[in-house]
């Protein structure tokens, strides 16, 4: 506590315990993990969150936690199905917004191969 409060009388910036989580390894135990927490007045994070869009542990299950990315672009192209598009228009909607649903994503992640190809052969069954 000593170390945040020099950190934040130096920086000039505030620690802020709403938005604050912590994240332990398996080898803390659950005693420490509650010390830890009360001392510092901050939560736990949990294994489904997001931060700034994206989920906050990858782990082991790299295809389960990129698996929105799919869903989203699935979404994206069902709605777009009943709509009578041109071959053009079919191509600049998969670049201006199919495109860009993984990207901000990929810029901080490697995703894994088979997620990104299902999404590719997705998107050539919907054309």
């Amino acid at each position: 506590m000593d170390l945040l409060s020099v950190y934040e009388d130096v920086s000039g910036q505030k620690i802020n315990r709403d938005k604050t989580a912590l994240f332990f390894s398996k080898s803390v135990t659950e005693a420490d993990r509650q010390i830890i927490k009360g001392v510092l007045g901050v939560r736990e994070i949990q294994h489904c969150e997001k931060y700034l869009g994206l989920p906050s542990l990858i782990g082991k299950g790299k295809r389960a936690s990129f698996n929105y990315i799919k869903e989203r672009i699935w979404r994206k192209l069902q709605g777009w199905e009943g709509k009578l598009l041109s071959q053009a228009g079919r191509e600049v909607l998969n670049k201006a917004v199919i495109q860009a649903i993984p990207s901000y994503t990929m810029g901080c992640f490697k995703l894994p191969i088979g997620l990104c190809n299902e999404i590719e052969v997705m998107i050539w069954k919907f054309w």
